[in-house]
């Protein structure tokens, strides 16, 4: 396994493209689809409550950075989900969300 270490604030803001959440090409998506409610941002690929972290909920218009890479696990009702990893300026929290409701 590779050597792991943190990084300083300044630091990731370079590796999600920039101060005040300006992505670089390709890795910004704004949040789309929702019929209702928001779009959950989890700690792990799955569709639980427990999974959710509380202090960052997306609504449509919500821009997330992709940072990382793309898992399957399940979502409503049990189907097969595609999910990615994000960051999200506007809360600087980093977590899994469905890829399916990002345009």
């Amino acid at each position: 396994m590779a050597d792991m270490k943190k990084i300083n604030e300044q630091n990731l803001e370079e590796v999600n493209g920039g101060a005040n959440g300006v992505a670089g090409a390709g890795n910004q998506r704004i949040v789309a689809n929702l019929q209702a409610g928001y779009l959950a941002v989890r700690t792990a690929p799955d569709y639980k409550y427990e999974n959710e972290i509380q202090s960052t909920k997306l609504y449509n218009g919500d821009i997330v950075n992709i940072t990382g890479g793309y898992a399957q696990g399940p979502g409503v009702g049990g189907v097969m989900t595609t999910y990615v990893w994000v960051y999200v300026p506007k809360t600087g929290v980093s977590g899994w969300v469905n890829s399916y409701f990002l345009a």
